[in-house]
């Protein structure tokens, strides 16, 4: 864990009260959906943003 550099993103979900990705002084991402906390290297969080675009492409095209 490290202390917050830099809060990236804050939203709304419609059942999750608590939505931000913060970058942290020790290099890691965290994305935070409640108590729900995922923990990324910046290589880890550029590919799980590329699959969450590709994911967002395709449920285009099908629907």
């Amino acid at each position: 864990m490290g202390i917050v550099e830099q809060e990236l993103a804050a939203f709304e979900l419609s059942e999750i009260d608590t939505c931000r990705i913060e970058y942290n002084t020790v290099g890691v991402i965290h994305i935070h959906l409640d108590s729900c906390r995922i923990e990324l290297s910046p290589d880890e969080f550029d590919h799980f943003a590329t699959v969450i675009r590709e994911a967002n492409e395709t449920l285009h095209e099908i629907k």
